[in-house]
């Protein structure tokens, strides 16, 4: 399988290995804030219950770390409204260019101006694989700063794959369905790593010390991809194409769950697989208006959002719609967990991290941001607790202290007015 032609464990450097599988990075967006009294948790870090929004999760507590009290201050600064600077500052930390974008209260801005995160992180770990990164949407619409999380560099955004029929073909269509066929290109790669082994015997006795030890650790890898190929093709043998089965119009309002799972299968195998280690799944725009006609609520989320605190129609809709979202983010843990790799899973080896552009919809607070991560990164993130952090503590640090879980060794992200250094995770 095409995974194969990704280098193995034991080939790549130390700080982007986890425990029998590559470290990943995921990124899970959602809009329109939250209701911090039904997310919040209750009790101490590492004693605590999660609220009505969290309840899904009940059963990944020990994989989940709840992030409570850090501000996205960058988010006050330059060009857009709240939710452009809320959306294109979420993972870049760099204030957005000056544009023609329109915003409420006619502001206006651009893209924004600097890389995105999971791109910096693509740029160390993703150069190996089939894809650098994979950018899944449900139901984003446009072209514009609202509708875009993931950026190159400044105003290079990355738009989302809405059709999991075209993110199929993308991703897998090159992979063999016929196992005969499939058995012939294993056979053929292994007539190729046998012939690296021989050459290696006959060049190992003309080269100097320093170049036997490349040597060999070029031939480990090259083992190392043999019996990956001899137990399935992947790491864990596990890589299996999804099967779509019948997919529903991704355009229309009423089919966004059928969707979203489709979506979330796809970026899980493609993990599996080892096409890419980056991913990233948008849901729906900022400031969507879009309605939840499968929670019975016939109002747009963003019309929602701006009622009043003491709307408590409104407040309990607002609390559906996001327990609705953690429900997915469960299911998204719940289909890395049941991948194994090594002596755990997929998700043992992967930062998930659950982003939203405001902690609250009305006033379109950016204090206090609603964060929720799960995985353990390798052994690079400590879970099964609730992490409340005290003071202003800039989401710069986060996205550093992100880039250091998976490996790279960063001080500073995004505008460095903003960045103060490192959150850790251990």
């Amino acid at each position: 399988m095409q995974g194969c032609d990704a280098p193995p464990v034991s080939a790549l450097p130390q700080q982007f290995r986890g425990a029998g599988g590559p470290k990943r990075f995921v990124v899970f967006w959602t809009p329109n804030g939250t209701i911090m009294n039904d997310w919040r948790p209750s009790g101490s870090a590492d004693a605590y219950s999660f609220g009505r929004i969290l309840q899904p999760l009940e059963s990944h507590k020990q994989d989940v770390l709840v992030l409570d009290g850090v501000d996205e201050l960058s988010a006050y600064k330059g060009p857009g409204d709240a939710h452009q600077k809320g959306t294109g500052q979420g993972l870049t930390g760099t204030e957005l260019q000056e544009g023609d974008f329109a915003g409420a209260d006619g502001l206006s801005a651009g893209w924004a101006d600097g890389i995105s995160v999971d791109q910096a992180i693509a740029d160390a770990v993703g150069n190996e694989t089939k894809f650098r990164s994979l950018e899944f949407g449900v139901h984003v619409y446009g072209a514009n700063v609202g509708s875009r999380i993931s950026y190159r560099g400044p105003a290079q955004p990355i738009p989302p794959e809405n059709d999991p029929t075209a993110a199929f073909d993308r991703i897998f269509g090159d992979l063999e369905s016929d196992p005969a066929a499939q058995a012939r290109k294993i056979a053929e790669r292994k007539i190729v790593l046998d012939a690296v082994a021989d050459d290696y015997q006959r060049l190992v006795k003309k080269v100097g010390a320093a170049d036997k030890l490349k040597l060999d650790a070029h031939l480990e890898a090259v083992r190392d991809i043999a019996m990956r190929l001899d137990t399935g093709g992947t790491i864990g043998g596990a890589c299996q194409p999804p099967v779509l089965g019948e997919v529903k119009d991704p355009s229309k309002v009423g089919n966004i769950p059928a969707t979203g799972k489709l979506q979330m299968d796809l970026l899980a195998m493609a993990l599996a697989c080892d096409l890419t280690r980056v991913a990233s799944l948008m849901w729906m725009n900022s400031a969507t208006a879009k309605p939840f006609p499968w929670l019975d609520i016939p109002e747009g989320h963003h019309e929602l959002a701006h009622r009043g605190d003491g709307d408590a129609d409104a407040q309990e809709k607002l609390t559906r719609i996001n327990i609705w979202y953690c429900e997915q983010f469960a299911y998204l843990i719940e289909r890395l967990k049941s991948i194994p790799e090594g002596d755990g899973t997929v998700l043992d080896n992967t930062l998930l991290i659950w982003v939203n552009e405001h902690q609250k919809g009305n006033d379109h607070d950016r204090h206090e941001i609603p964060y929720v991560l799960a995985g353990k990164c390798g052994g690079a993130m400590k879970t099964g607790r609730w992490m409340q952090v005290q003071g202003d503590v800039p989401h710069n640090n986060l996205l550093v202290g992100c880039m250091n879980a998976m490996g790279l060794e960063a001080t500073t992200f995004g505008n460095p007015k903003y960045c103060t250094g490192a959150l850790s995770l251990a």
